[in-house]
């Protein structure tokens, strides 16, 4: 199973890079598009979708996002509704332990955490591609950190009833590595050429890609999974990767573009 982990984890990091560097920004956003739509099949079982809804869903996943392009639409806004989301329903539907189970919800839930996920993931790219690598490593350090403190130091549960693994000197220690991950990255600004963007967007992004990750588990303890999908062996499905970015990517890309990068 670790090796199966590992073989998966360098084949990913190798075609990331890959595309990362060398696709053009259109390109990159077909292949995101691809991503967010196996994301969106996987979000229907979370949803416990029938699988004729699930291929509605799809479809519509892939018809909104061609749409996309076609008008080229402004996505401020979504990146502020997808922050507004997980800051104002997420964290107390964790909390309360709401049971959602209306359709129409949860598929205006699945898009409004899917889309603006990619849509941060084209703007970074036609930025910068190293500037996208680098809030993605944020979303890494944080969980890398945690799961190594956790196991080292973890004892007081942040939430049993979701995620029984994670504990709160897990998260601490996901945030010191996003720290320290921050340093770096400011020692070596010049070298690398991709300005610091401020240590509060990468403490921020590790504290709100916690909520992300007890979300997904939030929904697949609810729908009776322990993985999102198979598609990636011994890693699960698309979301079970992307559950940190859901909620990090969005407030990265309001933050730069209404915030203050560099504090």
């Amino acid at each position: 199973m670790l090796k199966e982990r590992v073989f998966t984890a360098f084949g990913l990091l190798f075609g990331l890079l890959l595309a990362l560097f060398y696709l053009p920004s259109l390109f990159w956003g077909w292949l995101m598009l691809g991503v967010i739509t196996i994301g969106a099949w996987e979000w229907g079982g979370l949803a416990m979708f029938p699988r004729k809804e699930r291929w509605v869903y799809v479809g519509l996943t892939i018809f909104f996002g061609l749409a996309f392009f076609t008008v080229k639409a402004r996505v401020g806004l979504f990146y502020l509704l997808a922050v507004a989301f997980w800051l104002f329903a997420a964290l107390p539907w964790l909390i309360r332990g709401w049971q959602v189970r209306h359709p129409a919800v949860l598929a205006l839930t699945g898009w409004l955490v899917l889309f603006p996920t990619w849509f941060a993931m084209m703007e970074f790219h036609a930025m910068r591609p190293a500037l996208l690598l680098g809030l993605l490593a944020v979303v890494s350090a944080a969980d890398i950190g945690a799961y190594f403190a956790g196991r080292a130091f973890g004892k007081h549960k942040l939430a049993p009833a979701i995620s029984p693994g994670k504990t709160w000197e897990g998260v601490a220690g996901g945030l010191l590595a996003v720290a320290c991950f921050g340093f770096a990255w400011k020692s070596l600004e010049a070298s690398v050429g991709v300005p610091f963007p401020g240590f509060i967007l990468l403490l921020a992004m590790g504290s709100i890609s916690v909520v992300g990750d007890l979300f997904e588990s939030w929904l697949k303890r609810q729908a009776g999974l322990k993985d999102s999908g198979r598609i990636l062996p011994g890693h699960g499905g698309v979301l079970d990767r992307l559950d940190g970015m859901m909620p990090a990517l969005p407030l990265a890309a309001a933050y730069y573009l209404y915030g203050f990068p560099g504090l």
